[in-house]
């Protein structure tokens, strides 16, 4: 039929303005009409606010063939932005196919200090020869392992500003739960560019970037940011795409150096792919992040190359372990298989390192010698390392594969108490130094706030222990389910709501698994205190959530979705009510249901449903009221996971 034919693109007339920007092609978009496609890509507004210069100017001539890159950037892949000393009205001339060209063979930087900083032409670069006082970037072709490409180079070099203040943002928010950058070392590094020179680097710092936007877009920096972070150019996706690209694409041709910076931006990327919601992607890059550890045996010390400082040896720990704990922590969330185990890890925990001024701290109430931060990382490592064994048994009791035996009922003897478990966790935690145990507001010091992301870090695992050990006990009544989900929820409610934003979506999924266990109390017939205890932990969850998601790019409407859902389950028990007391009407005086003289027709009495339906030992809710339950915050693309229903 007519109407099945696929929609038909129609020339765009005149660029966007991001694509006018990047001197790029300018196309419909099948997936939203109101955009290009490549603002859509990237997940921007399309504007055209620039004014029209049709038919006001020559075309711009065309750039000799021998300028252009021989394995330069495709025409179909999006051309980073060209900002900082470029004038808004400037564009890059064009080939006849639309081929980005005029780029300079290599691009001369100047040297570092203080005057490293001052804006770059990227129209008028100087391509002469190299000079004894400048730094010459030799562009490469693409497929070297070492080189970036010119449009990626351009594009960090005039976003220099935006990345250094995202990295000072991934500092306060980031660093403290996930440890990947050594803060002023890499700094430096930064400042000297180094990552204009280093392939493995950029890819990390641009997936840093990425993340950290992210996180900035969902409301978990509490402090005012520049104008610069607002703007398109500066969006969590360019930041992603130009991770992605710089990331080499042959695994033999990488050194082991190089195989730690893309391994760390793996696990970055794969934080930055729940910010959006997308855990296919969360389960790619951390599949390419083991494999890169597997093939240079990143998981055995005495792998490590030789002459390897104490500094870097504490950031190779920090990003093996922080990918570890990425890896369990997915396994819980999304019911799929573990890639690392703890065993096979011949990697010591990350250790004190002096040269950072947040190492230590002494808090009012401390006493002794002073307490550093990582011991609380450490920590909720071991909380990890108890998870993955928790999920594997958990697994193993649940083991129902009817072509194969269940071999750990064979090895192992059944001695796992889940209260036992839980009992000696608790014991370890009341040995924690004072820091740990309690969670104050947030000051913007990170000296001290360092101390409570700890504190709140280690309650969130916490609870994620407990509600997994809750999966293995043996058919928990709607009693046990509801007094879980309760603890768990008034847990969260007890820590400063700025900690849990700067957490953000990961916590937002862990609250899911709450969600699930509440959903199942509803599948089984329930009497009507029950169904009251659940309705509370809903609406507690709604605020939770609501707070939570205020600003939420991806996860925005779950809270607000959950309170229609128990507005939803409330008709419904109104609706219980009043076919209740027409059945007592019409039995006492036999009068039709839905007459003209019924004296209950379209009357609601919620006053009286309590006393109503306390009468009926318990009741049960339709199909359709317990299932799809609003989850927004869920991917498309992953099935919920059935391990916490108890």
């Amino acid at each position: 039929m007519q109407n099945d034919r696929p929609r038909k693109l129609q020339r765009i007339s005149q660029a966007c303005d991001l694509c006018h920007r990047r001197s790029i092609r300018c196309r419909s978009s099948n997936e939203d009409p109101e955009r290009c496609q490549n603002c859509f890509d990237f997940d921007v507004a399309c504007t055209y606010d620039r004014p029209s210069k049709r038919k006001k100017h020559p075309q711009a001539p065309t750039a000799p063939r021998d300028s252009i890159v021989s394995d330069g950037v495709p025409p179909t892949q999006p051309m980073p932005p060209v900002h900082g000393s470029i004038s808004s009205g400037s564009s890059m001339p064009r080939s006849q196919t639309g081929t980005q060209t005029g780029i300079p063979d290599y691009v001369e930087i100047p040297p570092t200090g203080s005057a490293s900083r001052a804006p770059i032409d990227l129209v008028n670069i100087n391509r002469r020869g190299k000079g004894p006082d400048h730094a010459a970037l030799v562009i490469m072709r693409a497929g070297s392992p070492e080189h970036l490409e010119v449009p990626w180079k351009a594009f960090a070099l005039a976003s220099e500003d935006v990345i250094l203040e995202l990295f000072d943002i991934f500092v306060r928010i980031i660093y403290p739960l996930y440890p990947l950058m050594d803060r002023a070392p890499e700094r430096a590094r930064l400042e000297r560019r180094e990552h204009l020179t280093d392939r493995g680097f950029f890819s990390a710092v641009m997936a840093v970037c990425a993340l950290t936007s992210a996180r900035v877009r969902d409301g978990a920096y509490p402090s005012p940011v520049s104008d610069a972070l607002r703007k398109p150019e500066a969006s969590s996706e360019i930041f992603f795409t130009a991770a992605k690209d710089s990331m080499s694409k042959d695994y033999s041709r990488i050194s082991q150096t190089s195989a730690v910076e893309y391994i760390r931006t793996c696990t970055l990327l794969s934080l930055t792919c729940i910010q959006y919601g997308r855990s296919a992607d969360v389960q790619q890059y951390l599949g390419n992040a083991f494999t890169l550890a597997a093939m240079h045996r990143f998981y055995d010390e005495r792998s490590w190359p030789q002459d390897l400082d104490d500094a870097t040896k504490e950031i190779y720990r920090r990003v093996y372990w922080s990918t570890y704990m990425l890896d369990v922590y997915s396994a819980v969330v999304w019911n799929c298989f573990l890639r690392s185990q703890e065993i096979h890890a011949y990697v010591r925990y990350p250790a004190h390192v002096h040269n950072d001024n947040l190492s230590t701290h002494n808090s009012p109430k401390a006493t002794g010698q002073p307490v550093s931060w990582i011991v609380g990382w450490n920590f909720s490592l071991d909380l990890y390392r108890v998870l993955e064994h928790v999920v594997n048994k958990a697994r193993a009791k649940k083991f129902s594969h009817d072509d194969r035996r269940s071999v750990d009922s064979l090895v192992f003897a059944d001695t796992f108490s889940d209260h036992d478990v839980m009992q000696t966790v608790l014991n370890l935690y009341y040995q924690l130094p004072h820091q740990f145990k309690e969670t104050l507001p947030m000051t913007g010091d990170l000296g001290k706030d360092i101390f409570g992301f700890q504190a709140a870090n280690i309650q969130a695992t916490l609870q994620l222990l407990r509600m997994i050990l809750f999966s293995l006990e043996d058919g928990p009544g709607v009693e046990r389910k509801c007094d879980v989900a309760n603890e768990v929820l008034q847990v969260f409610h007890t820590i400063p709501l700025p900690y849990l934003r700067a957490i953000s979506t990961p916590l937002v999924y862990q609250l899911g698994s709450i969600g699930q266990i509440l959903g199942s109390v509803l599948e089984d017939p329930i009497s009507q205190s029950v169904y009251q205890r659940v309705r509370i932990s809903l609406n507690l969850m709604a605020d939770l959530l609501q707070g939570l998601e205020s600003s939420l790019h991806r996860a925005a409407g779950a809270a607000q979705g959950l309170r229609e859902k128990v507005r939803e389950l409330d008709e419904y028990m109104r609706r219980q009510h009043t076919v209740e007391q027409r059945h007592t009407y019409q039995h006492s005086i036999s009068m039709p249901m839905g007459s003209p003289n019924d004296p209950l027709q379209g009357k609601l009495v919620p006053e009286a449903m309590m006393q109503s339906l306390s009468s009926i030992p318990n009741f049960s809710f339709l199909p359709e009221m317990r299932m799809n339950w609003p989850w927004h915050f869920y991917p498309d693309d992953s099935g919920q996971s059935d391990q916490l229903n108890g």
